[in-house]
């Protein structure tokens, strides 16, 4: 294995390392576009009838807690 191997390799990790970067930021668009549905037009959210911050909120969801919070 040459030059040419260890750069075909160096290419298949940075296309790795640019998927799991895309499709990350992606997560983080639909994770705040769920509290954006559940804002309540102050800064607070509402969901299974308790109002909260929106810190708290995204603490919420980062332990799974609004997967299946439906408006």
């Amino acid at each position: 294995m040459g030059f040419e191997g260890f750069l075909g390799i160096l290419v298949v990790v940075a296309l790795f390392v640019a998927s799991a970067f895309f499709s990350c930021s992606e997560t983080v668009e639909n994770e705040n576009e769920q509290l954006d549905k559940l804002d309540d037009g102050v800064g607070n959210i509402i969901a299974d009838g308790e109002h909260m911050t929106r810190a708290e909120a995204e603490d919420a969801q980062a332990r799974g807690e609004f997967y299946d919070t439906y408006l």
